[in-house]
């Protein structure tokens, strides 16, 4: 039993312990918010302010994350007919809380064209 805590100690300092905040928990915990607060219908305002605060807080001004999410909200809405409006509430909820919209325009253009088979525009 003695080398438990030095083993622990090692595992927590190597780097294989994911450290807090890092850009994918934000994520999951930006998607969690999301999809808990879409799924359960139309946003009341008091639902919605709740919503906004909460991805606030995670995300700290990294509306870079927020950008990442709605995009992939954006996406994800096109392959699942019955969880479109999910999605599309989820991705509202990040470009009301600030999420970069430079990011999801442009990377949505080279999603779309690539799809398409045209040559993205820069």
């Amino acid at each position: 039993m003695a080398s438990l805590p030095g083993s622990i100690e090692r595992l927590f300092y190597s780097g294989t312990v994911q450290a807090p905040g890092t850009d994918e928990q934000m994520l999951a915990q930006i998607a969690d918010v999301c999809r808990w607060y879409a799924a359960r219908g139309p946003p009341t305002a008091q639902r919605q302010a709740a919503a906004l605060a909460e991805l606030a807080y995670i995300t700290a001004g990294r509306t870079d994350l927020l950008a990442r999410y709605a995009r992939q909200s954006l996406a994800s809405r096109h392959d699942t007919g019955s969880d479109a409006t999910v999605h599309e509430r989820a991705a509202q909820l990040c470009i009301i809380t600030g999420a970069d919209m430079s990011l999801i325009d442009r990377r949505s253009r080279r999603h779309n064209a690539t799809r398409t088979g045209q040559r993205p525009r820069q």
